[in-house]
């Protein structure tokens, strides 16, 4: 498992023996916990070069997007550059150009052209944004949209039945009055 952490709260004082500066920090709570090594990219204006041309793009929350990618790269699918916005815990990851017409899930938004904000319409809190590549021969130049789309929807649906037991298996209290 790869654990990827930002140095936070850094601190300076001063070495009283030498008067030289000191700096310290501590971990912040893991940026992000995987199966898989990644390329990790600190800010979000430099777009990775295997990302080029026309393409749409798919927005979906940390905790349902970062399994279904691992579940694609566990099974061999390809996934392109992906931007992972810690402030809002979002994926934002780059589809086929014409994905938005189609798109329709429940589980995600998809949005014509490459527009990278983490909210499509409407006000646009402070980011903190990494890129997130596969190392080479494993990175493809983007991700397929099927793929992702069935990624997505097995991941929910699994997440979905281990959070809960079905209406019948609920154990059910009796009032004996």
């Amino acid at each position: 498992m790869t654990t990827i952490a930002l140095a936070a709260r850094q601190t300076r004082w001063l070495d009283p023996p030498t008067g030289a500066p000191v700096l310290t920090g501590e971990l912040m709570t893991p940026l992000l916990s995987t199966r898989h090594p990644w390329h990790v990219g600190l800010g979000d204006r430099s777009i990775p070069p295997a990302l080029s041309g026309d393409y749409d793009v798919v927005r979906v929350n940390m905790g349902l997007g970062l399994p279904a990618i691992e579940t694609m790269v566990d099974t061999g699918r390809r996934v392109g550059p992906v931007l992972y916005c810690v402030s809002h815990q979002i994926l934002i990851v780059p589809v086929s150009s014409g994905t938005a017409y189609t798109w329709g899930a429940a589980h995600s938004t998809c949005s014509r052209g490459q527009n990278l904000e983490c909210v499509a319409q409407g006000y646009q809190s402070r980011c903190s944004r990494v890129w997130l590549t596969l190392p080479a021969p494993d990175a493809a130049s983007i991700t397929a949209p099927a793929a992702l789309h069935d990624a997505l929807s097995v991941t929910r649906a699994r997440l979905q039945t281990t959070g809960r037991q079905p209406f019948s298996m609920c154990r059910r209290e009796v009032c004996h009055v």
